[in-house]
């Protein structure tokens, strides 16, 4: 009887042996079945920024002057230039959130750092009211008639967002970062 079962094993094991050699991958593909119902709604993401109130300005050359004493003389200490932004009020200043960028390249070939920026030459930095937004720096940063090509460059730009709800979080939002606030906002160069 022991006998028997072990012959028993060894057919099956070639019969099993058989069936997959047997089997090939050589022939012709079958017709397409029909499409299958469709699958549950996946969970839904995150809500997305509400870009609603934020107002930004293109990209600005702006002149620049030299920063005078109370006799009207230059004090060679300095420059200043004021952008007009005429959206830039109370509520804003007091809630919500200026930010300024500059770029030292062109707008084909943008090289963007936020204001304020120190580096071992320069410094930029920004002063805002009502309105206005003061620029002030140590080096002549006259934007408009110096260019790359056809366009200008030392270029300027604000971003204005108004305060929505105290404490509201920004996850992910870079706020120094052009780049990151450019994505979060949807922004366009």
């Amino acid at each position: 009887m022991k006998r028997s079962n072990c012959h028993l094993y060894w057919l099956l094991s070639l019969a099993m042996i058989l069936a997959f050699v047997a089997c090939s991958k050589d022939g012709s593909q079958g017709p397409a079945g029909p499409a299958g119902p469709a699958g549950p709604a996946g969970p839904a993401g995150p809500a997305g920024a509400d870009a609603a109130g934020i107002t930004y300005s293109a990209w600005e050359p702006l002149a620049f002057d030299s920063i005078r004493d109370n006799n009207g003389v230059a004090t060679k200490t300095g420059f200043f230039a004021i952008i007009d932004a005429p959206k830039l009020t109370d509520d804003i200043l007091n809630k919500g959130l200026v930010n300024v960028y500059f770029n030292f390249d062109s707008t084909s070939k943008p090289y963007i750092v936020p204001v304020p920026y120190v580096d071992n030459n320069m410094y930029i930095t920004y002063q805002a009211e009502k309105g206005s937004i003061y620029i002030v720096s140590n080096i002549d940063l006259s934007g408009g008639s110096i260019h790359t090509g056809d366009s200008p460059i030392n270029l300027f730009r604000y971003v204005l967002v108004p305060g929505a709800t105290a404490a509201r979080s920004a996850n992910g939002v870079d706020w120094k970062n052009y780049a990151s606030v450019k994505k979060f906002y949807g922004l366009k160069d």
